[in-house]
């Protein structure tokens, strides 16, 4: 394969606003005539005020709501095209965490974790290994029967990060996963994050952390009044620095490559 090849190969589009506006019933314009690519396997910072947009892009994303005009692709599929009885099988493509965590509080870390591939009928065996190396991959194995009132901030998040890639999202949104936590817990979350991008998961992180997202090295779209405003890409020793921090991450033993579980994943057929 060529180099040109390669590159095309490797920006391969997987989200994708073609002049999208979202004006809700009160007459309030959410989204305004938006154009914006994401590519496979990225990384990208969602930034803006409150208001900004963020919430209804992502509620878009997810066919939460509708367009009022325009189109939306994900993995080239026309969102629109989707028929009612079909949108529960497109979400299962990706994963979603909150600022909240909503966990299930009946629920062991074990059972909410299991939970998102028992609704989808996966067998036992499969439950077992992909929680146990979901949770692995968290560093929560010993929290595994613990309930999420034992459980910290920083590990109720990352309890409810493992429920989201269990099933090997191509896509995991992130809204503000960190508004939450501590500074420390705050930068174990973005490392997680960093690392699951890297096992070829697209990774959409919507934060007011300026200055985190600035320093994680990656793409930044700004929303102002929803539209975007701004479309940095950080690159060089910044980039490398956070992809750096991943590898000594995975080198430290939390990580190992049994626990690597992130591949393509999803079924968005029909």
């Amino acid at each position: 394969m060529d180099q040109n090849n390669t590159v095309t190969e490797r920006r391969q589009t997987m989200i994708m606003f073609k002049n999208v506006s979202k004006v809700y019933g009160n007459g309030v314009t959410a989204i305004n005539n938006l154009n914006m690519r994401i590519f496979k396997d990225e990384f990208v910072f969602l930034m803006g005020a409150s208001g900004a947009g963020k919430s209804t892009l992502i509620k878009l994303l997810m066919k939460e709501e509708e367009p009022t005009d325009g189109r939306i692709f994900v993995n080239n599929r026309d969102l629109s095209q989707i028929k009612k009885g079909s949108v529960q099988r497109y979400r299962r493509q990706i994963g979603v965490v909150f600022q909240d965590y909503r966990l299930l509080e009946n629920k062991t870390v074990f059972g909410n974790v299991a939970f998102a591939m028992e609704i989808m009928g996966k067998s036992r065996k499969d439950i077992h290994e992909k929680v146990g190396a979901a949770l692995s991959l968290m560093g929560l194995s010993k929290k595994a029967d613990e309930f999420p009132r034992n459980l910290s901030g920083g590990e109720q998040q990352r309890a409810a990060l493992a429920r989201a890639i269990v099933n090997s999202p191509r896509i995991l949104i992130a809204d503000e996963p960190t508004g939450n936590l501590d500074p420390a817990n705050a930068e174990q979350i973005m490392y997680l994050l960093d690392l699951i991008n890297s096992q070829h998961t697209t990774v959409i992180v919507a934060t007011h952390a300026q200055e985190m997202a600035r320093g994680m090295g990656r793409r930044i779209l700004y929303l102002d009044h929803g539209e975007k405003n701004e479309d940095l890409s950080s690159a060089g020793s910044a980039s490398h620095g956070a992809t750096r921090k991943a590898d000594d991450r995975k080198e430290s033993g939390l990580f190992t490559e049994e626990n690597l579980l992130f591949g393509k994943g999803g079924d968005d057929g029909e």
